[in-house]
């Protein structure tokens, strides 16, 4: 029965990274939220690891500072490094980020000190929930569970089940974010489909602490492994002296995901390592399925889909969280502006327009980084379809139906197998040749640069300008900064080599931001006027004239925004470019007016 009603603007179901950074970035702009979880408090069981470089920007944007997203993360180099073993200690070859222009790159395009850091889900959260709770708009209630909507008119109707009384109440909300995760109820109740391989393959992680810097050969903070005693594993050094994760694939249905006990998994652990006298405590373990899928609508009336609950794909490649986080910095703006009355709610149909395609990039990039990896495997001399094969009659059929010595002697001699195939990598330097070969060729796996900072919105909240997109042979491992609308506004310094000024500090966050290069001239009187009528319609105005830039770098910064004296640009909440005119601007209020209806108003039409 329900006892409680409550009202908010928007309702947020489910407090992991999409959906604390959706609390947050709406309060950012004035907007309260009430964030439910199902959860008694933050997972302990890690599911992410890396935090990207555009996430970075966005979390920094909101309050975070570099050094507290760092806190918990492990050292730079240990995240820039990728390992490929036959147990942990039996190195083939490595990718190294820091090698050749891996991070240079980075550098000149991040005001961050790290271009990515490699911290624990768990961590991060940790510190996001600090925000949420210091946030006067934000309010999060631990052990809710949302259980049906209810449209009407212009709000919605969630019913919700206190898990610790039993009692169920209600809230009222103008729109509902469906930030629950990957199982997402809210995102079944809308009767959303999910479009793609539902399954790809089956594993069970484990959660553990141990310092096993003595253990690895080379720091890093991923070992893939290829041992047969545990065929197709993975390390995830969430920090080397503190954190692991252990992945291992399950043969579905052949084998039993409730057989992976923590005992089972240590076990695993222990062959993996290549170590028997490794103490391993499994704190927690974890059942998970890869897919590649992604849904066919990101937004139903006022429900609206963000992160794994409108997207789910291969952790190869560490796009998931992140592009989480990019969503809820899309949309939480221009909701915003529609609750505030500045823009027509038709704006919010722009979320999808803008990020699907962003998501289906990344979901086929990490569906490709995925499928490749089996190269390695075959640089060996051996197909992965036979490998897949002969791991499934060991666990199916006549041979699972084998009494226990006699099915544990055949995988004794099907590991030795698998260790002769491993054991070509020294004995023929053809064999190592083809596998360091490969293992080069998975660089764009972790080195995406392009991905981070450099996709961009063709059509929705935008005026295009006519220019062409940049044509780039790699767009995953290069990055060419852009002002054409739609693209993320760049980073450079405003004071040349003195490096302490980023571009990011012309833009005002909670409102789009007009740059008019130095040569749009205006009164005094003239500024005051439209400063006014800017500031109603939710607008900053800066000029390239302002005592931020020194004098003798404003030539650069004009080349650098890619406008001359008399141009200018729109940059949107979020950072990306909304409007562009690279010269002949004559500023005024008629001007101002035009460009925020023509961006943000046209989709009433």
């Amino acid at each position: 029965m329900t006892t409680m009603n409550r009202t908010c603007d928007v309702l947020i179901i489910g407090a992991g990274p999409a959906g604390m950074s959706s609390a947050l970035s709406l309060a950012r702009h004035g907007i309260s939220s009430i964030v439910l979880e199902r959860r008694d408090g933050l997972q302990v069981h890690p599911k992410a690891h890396e935090l990207s470089a555009r996430s970075i920007e966005i979390l920094h944007a909101l309050g975070f500072s570099y050094e507290e997203l760092a806190a918990e993360a492990s050292p730079h180099d240990d995240a820039s490094r990728i390992l490929f073993c036959g147990t942990i200690g039996e190195e083939f070859g490595n990718i190294d980020l820091t090698v050749g222009d891996g991070s240079r790159k980075y550098k000149e395009h991040l005001a961050a000190p790290t271009p990515y850091l490699n911290v624990s889900q768990v961590e991060l959260e940790k510190v996001m929930l600090a925000h949420v709770r210091a946030c006067e708009r934000t309010e999060l209630l631990y052990r809710q569970q949302w259980e049906s909507f209810e449209q009407n008119g212009e709000t919605m109707t969630s019913v919700v089940t206190d898990l610790e009384s039993g009692v169920t109440w209600t809230i009222s909300s103008r729109y509902v974010i469906c930030a629950d995760g990957a199982g997402s109820r809210s995102r079944k109740a809308l009767g959303v489909e999910m479009m793609g391989p539902e399954k790809i393959r089956d594993f069970m992680s484990a959660y553990f602490r141990a310092d096993l810097s003595s253990v690895v050969r080379t720091r890093g903070k991923l070992y893939f492994i290829f041992s047969p005693k545990a065929p197709g594993s993975a390390f995830i050094a969430h920090h080397i002296e503190k954190r692991w994760v252990f992945h291992l694939p399950v043969m579905t249905p052949h084998e039993k995901m409730e057989d992976f006990t923590a005992e089972v998994m240590a076990e695993r652990i222990k062959a993996a390592l290549g170590r028997d006298d490794i103490p391993i405590e499994v704190e927690s373990t974890s059942a998970w399925r890869m897919t590649a899928q992604i849904a066919n609508r990101f937004r139903v009336g006022r429900a609206f889909l963000v992160g794994d609950a409108a997207h789910r794909f291969p952790p190869t490649g560490g796009l998931g969280m992140n592009s989480g986080i990019g969503d809820a910095d899309n949309l939480c703006w221009k909701l915003a502006l529609v609750l505030q009355g500045k823009a027509p709610e038709s704006l919010l149909d722009t979320y999808e327009m803008e990020r699907r395609p962003v998501i289906q990039t990344n979901c086929d990039e990490s569906k490709y980084n995925f499928d490749r990896m089996g190269e390695i495997v075959e640089a060996f001399g051996v197909s992965i379809d036979d490998v897949e094969r002969a791991h499934e009659r060991m666990t199916t059929g006549p041979m699972a139906a084998l009494p226990g010595p006699i099915r544990q002697w055949g995988q004794r001699q099907m590991q030795r197998y698998g260790e002769s195939i491993l054991a070509r990598y020294e004995r023929d330097p053809e064999v190592r040749q083809r596998v360091l070969s490969a293992i080069a060729a998975q660089r764009s796996h972790f080195d995406r640069i392009g991905l981070d900072l450099g996709y961009s919105y063709e059509e929705g909240a935008i005026l295009s300008d006519g220019t062409p997109a940049p044509k780039l042979d790699d767009p995953v491992t290069t990055y060419v900064p852009s002002t054409r609308p739609g693209a993320r506004f760049p980073h450079f310094w405003l004071d040349g080599n003195k490096r302490s000024i980023s571009s990011h500090a012309l833009l005002h966050g909670q409102r789009s931001t007009l740059i008019c290069g130095a040569g749009v001239e205006t009164t005094a009187a003239e500024r005051d006027s439209m400063g006014a009528v800017a500031a109603e319609l939710g607008v900053e105005l800066v000029s390239l004239t302002t005592t931020t830039i020194p004098l003798a770098y404003r030539g650069a910064v004009h080349m650098r925004c890619q406008i001359e004296a008399d141009g200018a640009l729109l940059i949107r909440p979020d950072g990306h470019v909304a409007w562009r005119q690279q010269k002949g601007v004559v500023l005024s209020e008629e001007l101002i007016r035009s460009i925020i209806h023509e961006v943000y108003g046209r989709f009433a039409a």
